[in-house]
């Protein structure tokens, strides 16, 4: 594979199946390290949401980067493409994405009492897990993370000229060499930007309430002392006579 090309191959497919497992495997790790650590079914919930719209902002780096390379350049150039539409995407598109879900949608839901969609990551717990709720909150989160990969789309398109020369330059380091390419643009930029995505966003969209979490806080509790019923305590006063 001497030419870069996101989709021409059975390689290039399992490079993108492999940043999917590592995307999965960063929220697997953090849900292990998080303390209060969250109910398991909770955030098999709060997984999927990110897990099933990380998917289609791949598709839409995607996308973005086929757009920007047919306006000009060639076809080893998709990769480069790429890093630069998933570089803008990890800073602008998950700072839009956050700001519309927490100061436009909320707001608005709270506003006009759409409960399931009030708060990110209430599924109705802890008695149970609303599943309609859960698949509004999805459907908002795509809808917003769509849009805002637009926004990020339109950046890059415009942009077009002027990063043009520093994707031809890294197209230069690797060229002949479209695996190690491949591999750059899809496993080692991502999994470093999306380390900092996926903690960001995996904290804004679960609940932060405590009713959250699997682990039960200790209460100190007082036990008063009980007093041996075998003990007495003698509390009479001596008897003193007095002089006439």
């Amino acid at each position: 594979m001497s030419v870069c090309d996101l989709f021409s191959n059975v390689v290039a497919i399992f490079v993108q199946g492999l940043l999917g497992v590592a995307v999965f495997s960063l929220l697997i790790l953090k849900w292990r390290w998080e303390r209060p650590r969250r109910l398991f079914r909770v955030w098999v919930f709060d997984a999927l949401k990110q897990a099933i719209s990380a998917g289609f902002q791949h598709a839409c780096n995607v996308a973005i980067a086929s757009i920007a390379r047919s306006e000009g350049g060639q076809g080893d150039e998709e990769c480069g493409w790429y890093m630069i539409s998933f570089t803008v995407d990890a800073v602008m598109g998950t700072a839009l994405s956050l700001l519309m879900l927490k100061y436009a949608l909320e707001p608005l839901a709270r506003k006009f009492y759409w409960k399931p969609l009030a708060e990110s990551g209430d599924y109705g717990q802890p008695d149970n897990i609303n599943l309609k709720w859960w698949a509004l909150q999805l459907s908002s989160w795509v809808i917003i993370s769509i849009i805002a990969r637009i926004f990020c789309g339109i950046l890059v398109y415009n942009l077009h000229n002027p990063l043009y020369p520093f994707v031809q330059w890294l197209t230069a380091i690797f060229h002949g060499n479209g695996v190690a390419f491949l591999l750059t643009s899809m496993v080692g930029t991502p999994t470093v930007l999306n380390v900092l995505q996926l903690i960001i966003q995996d904290t804004v969209l679960k609940k932060s309430e405590s009713e959250n979490t699997g682990e039960t806080v200790e209460e100190e509790i007082l036990i008063p002392m009980e007093s041996n019923a075998n003990t007495s305590i003698d509390l009479s006063l001596p008897l003193v006579e007095v002089p006439r």
